[in-house]
């Protein structure tokens, strides 16, 4: 048995580093196993010893994908769990995988967890992590200044499961721009690099921890410009979801001449409710024990904190985490 529960591990290992590395121009997802092998780890429980550790993650350019990888080689050392990472489209669709046990543990935005389609009975909390900003990006031969200046513009809004598509349409429809004039293109962040550099779009959403590295490159071949979000568009979305923070892209990110006005959105490590106290334990506590490996992955994880792991997110979170938690002295700060 314990063989046969070995060679499913390396059958699955293989086929996710083939399915990262075989990905098409759209990012689709790759299947996680057959349906025998689900079947046949779906015997064996929650049992994490037992069964491949699946993270869920985002486009490969994206702050995601890059901690994700980090997170999976942390729980091989450190917890001596078989592990590794999946592309998605992000938040929504890592959700959905997470509630399905096509994933253990996937990174989403708060914003994600209140839509009708996530069923947050299934899902638990982890820990919070960093925010993510809004960065709407154009090149400054395109002369847009404003949101008013989308009109008739060809626009990248985000995948279709990702959070960067969600926050884009509620971001436009705020806005009251006439929808029939907005020329949309769901792309992925590497894609809307690209076709912001080619110009075969005018300008492009995208949501991620700060610097993201698709906008950091380009900037370095072409001349952008950030178009602010306006105080009344944060504040109606701050009324109508409850879940968005005013905030600023700082100057320095991509050597702009001032600090953009947008918005920032928490973001979350969840998992499903069936996982075992211990493992869930084990896993936060892996993450805290280890955060500076993480940290030096990418700038944005220098926001996550312990003391803020429990703040704005509005899903019950594990009692394997919040064990962790209270015992570090982090209680009742939901």
């Amino acid at each position: 048995m314990k063989n046969g529960a070995l060679f499913i591990k390396f059958v699955l290992l293989f086929c996710f580093m083939t399915g990262c590395s075989f990905m098409n121009e759209q990012q689709e997802i790759s299947k996680p196993a057959t349906t025998l092998i689900q079947s046949q780890l779906t015997s064996e429980g929650q049992d994490l010893n037992n069964r491949m550790l699946i993270i869920g993650t985002g486009d490969m350019t994206g702050v995601y994908f890059s901690l994700g990888q980090r997170l999976s080689n942390m729980y091989e050392k450190y917890n001596g769990t078989v592990s590794g990472t999946q592309v998605t489209h992000a938040s929504i669709e890592n959700t959905d995988l997470v509630s399905r046990h096509r994933a253990e543990i996937g990174f989403t935005t708060v914003d994600v967890l209140d839509l009708p389609e996530t069923d947050k009975s299934k899902l638990r909390a982890l820990t919070a992590l960093y925010s993510n900003y809004v960065q709407i990006v154009t090149t400054k031969q395109n002369d847009i200044d404003s949101l008013e200046d989308l009109i008739g513009k060809r626009i990248s809004v985000g995948t279709a499961g990702s959070g960067t598509r969600l926050i884009a349409e509620r971001i436009l429809l705020e806005s009251d721009l006439p929808t029939d004039q907005l020329n949309l293109s769901y792309l992925s962040f590497s894609q809307s690099a690209e076709a912001l550099r080619n110009g075969s779009i005018d300008a492009a959403f995208f949501s991620s921890g700060i610097p993201n590295n698709e906008i950091a490159f380009i900037s370095k071949q072409t001349e952008l410009s950030f178009i602010p979000i306006p105080g009344e568009i944060i504040e109606g979305l701050q009324k109508q979801y409850g879940v968005y923070t005013r905030d600023e892209i700082p100057r320095d990110t991509y050597g702009m001449k001032k600090n953009v006005q947008t918005i920032s959105i928490k973001n979350v490590l969840v998992t499903y409710k069936e996982m075992s106290d211990p493992h869930a334990y084990s896993l936060v506590k892996t993450l805290y024990e280890h955060l500076p490996e993480l940290q030096h992955t990418h700038p944005a994880a220098s926001d996550i904190s312990i003391n803020e792991a429990t703040k704005q997110v509005p899903l019950d979170f594990h009692p394997g985490a919040m064990n962790y938690f209270n015992e570090q002295g982090i209680i009742g700060s939901q």
